[in-house]
């Protein structure tokens, strides 16, 4: 059975393009015009990705976001023609796990669709495996993070950022690996490891944890620990 995408869109042409598209590739396609629409669509089809638009009109994407992240673990591409670093973090800290910046290309959203569910299968298909590094443990089967036994509420990217980390500990990631491991096909700004790393990190501290994710300048990054 083929991955059904949601589309949340205020623009009937844009939806209509990435309809043609995601149906052309094979996907099944769900239409919603606004956030309550689009909220009320992902609780009646259960989609696999979502295709989320920042500046809809009374409840905007981010909203929309948080809404959806209080229920589902899909992964959220977010729409937007805003593409400066403040507006990255503000979606990414609302959980959104991608985002495309209008006027894009059909196959550069097909791209990143295909990148997100097939890392989405990967991580179905994990072995089982804990880990534990100092006061951070690591279940990639229940995809549960913890400090000291207390629950760190992570995105799955950040989960996935720490999970490299945490399964590397002596080493030192470079940002390839990290986009590749993380990311899948990545035809972005290579900046997106930085904004995740700094989100991850500051929650991290922000529960009375360590300093981890130190970056090595010129190479990536190691967990740290410090």
């Amino acid at each position: 059975m083929s991955e059904t995408i949601l589309i949340i869109d205020d623009a009937a042409d844009v939806r209509d393009l990435l309809d043609f598209s995601l149906k052309d590739a094979g996907y099944r396609v769900i239409q919603a015009e606004s956030g309550p629409a689009g909220i009320e669509a992902y609780h009646a089809h259960q989609p696999d990705l979502i295709l989320l638009d920042i500046g809809l009109g009374s409840m905007d994407g981010l909203e929309v976001c948080r809404q959806l992240r209080a229920v589902t673990s899909a992964p959220i591409i977010f729409l937007t023609s805003r593409a400066d670093e403040v507006d990255q973090l503000v979606g990414f800290a609302t959980g959104g796990d991608d985002y495309v910046t209008k006027p894009f290309s059909p196959k550069v959203v097909l791209a990143r669709v295909s990148s997100l569910l097939r890392r989405q299968q990967r991580g179905d298909d994990d072995v089982k495996t804990k880990f534990q590094v100092g006061p951070i443990a690591l279940d990639t089967e229940s995809r549960q993070a913890t400090l000291d036994g207390a629950t760190l509420d992570l995105t799955r990217t950040e989960f996935d950022l720490l999970t490299v980390l945490i399964e590397n500990p002596t080493r030192v990631i470079t940002r390839e690996i990290l986009l590749e491991r993380v990311w899948g096909e990545w035809y972005g700004d290579t900046h997106v490891v930085e904004v995740h790393m700094s989100r991850l990190r500051n929650k991290v501290k922000k529960a009375g944890g360590p300093s981890i994710g130190t970056a090595v300048r010129g190479v990536g990054y190691r967990l740290g620990l410090e």
